[in-house]
This record gives C-alpha cells, sequence and structure tokens, in this order.
C-alpha cells in the first residue's frame, strides 16, 4: 500500500482537518501526501507520528508494513500510552481504530475531564474500582463499584459535550472507557 493510502487508513475516522489541526501541518499538505501527489519531509513526518503516539522508526514502521497483525496484547503488568497522565491508552495507533479503549484511574478527590468531540461518537464507562460522579451536560451520574458486587455501575453516552468525572470516594477509582470512533 502507497505511504498516502497507509496515513488515511491510519487517520482512520479523524478527517484531514483534525489530523491538520492536532499536528499542525496545513490541511492541503495532508491532503497531497494522502493523493500521492507529494511525499511530505522527515520534520512533517514526525509531526505525523506524534499525533498518533509514535515515535518516528515506528511510524515509518507501520507505513512498510502491509499486513496488520490479527490481534494485538498487552501485558496487564506493563503501562502502555498515558495520556494527561490519568488515562491509558490500551491499543496501539489509537486513532486509526474504530474504537478506542482507555483504562483511567483517580485518586481521591481528584477530577479530570474527557474533552468534547467534534464528530457524533459513544462513550461506553464501567467503574472497575471505587465509586466516582460523572458529569454530562447538567446531570450528575453516580457510579460505584460494591466489593460484594462482580461488577461495577456502567454508563453508556452520546453525548457530544465533555464527560467531568470526579473520583467521590477514600480509594483510588479505576474504569474502562470505551469510545467510537476513538476520541480523547
Amino acid at each position: 500500500m502507497k505511504f498516502g493510502k497507509k496515513l488515511k487508513s491510519l487517520r482512520g475516522n479523524m478527517t484531514q482537518a483534525e489530523l491538520a489541526k492536532r499536528s499542525g501541518i496545513d490541511k492541503a499538505i495532508i491532503s497531497k501526501i494522502e493523493a500521492g501527489k507529494m511525499p511530505g519531509t522527515i520534520k512533517c513526518h514526525t509531526k505525523l507520528a506524534a499525533v498518533f503516539g509514535m515515535k518516528l522508526s515506528e511510524f515509518y514502521l507501520y507505513m512498510e508494513n502491509g499486513k496488520p497483525e490479527p490481534a494485538e496484547f498487552h501485558s496487564g503488568n506493563s503501562k502502555s500510552n498515558s495520556y494527561e497522565d490519568f488515562l491509558e491508552i490500551l491499543t496501539s495507533y489509537p486513532l486509526s481504530k474504530r474504537m478506542l479503549p482507555t483504562f483511567i484511574s483517580l485518586k481521591p478527590g481528584e477530577e479530570q475531564l474527557l474533552e468534547e468531540t467534534m464528530k457524533e461518537s459513544e462513550r461506553f464507562i464501567i467503574i472497575l474500582d471505587g465509586e466516582a460522579d460523572i458529569k454530562i451536560e447538567d446531570t450528575v451520574y453516580q457510579l460505584k463499584k460494591l466489593p460484594s458486587l462482580p461488577e461495577g455501575d456502567s454508563l453508556y453516552s452520546k453525548s457530544l459535550k465533555r464527560h467531568v468525572i470526579k473520583n467521590t470516594g477514600k480509594n483510588n477509582a479505576c474504569f474502562l472507557c470505551i469510545s467510537s470512533p476513538p476520541v480523547l
């Protein structure tokens, strides 16, 4: 597959305008690279790689590899890609996927934001440990994981507005969050 087509595949559901905004590269240049009219510079490639959470060498390896692996394994005892110090991305090349699984961990009293999205998306959040409030628009949802129950509360949202998550318990609160299409 040619470089431009691979870049288009890598950006997945992200628009060229979004990629331009995140990378600082003009949208016209991204369009020309994807159309095969220009290859781009190493500086440009470095900026694109950073958007996808890759080193330049990983970016080139992805561009050269014609066949993706059928599955992607991540060991539970090793941290992968962290974002904003509270959210761990659980897959490689996250923005090229159809969904984005993340692990969220908050200290007691800590509050974090899942930002607004520019396009329609869905989020599924399940609490794995602790308790927290999630505010979406003007409604607050209380999620808990009681030790006596095998599963914690969950929340499904299609709201484009920011989600404010606050740990309301005395211990750390942990969540699994899945966004489709991928949004941070």
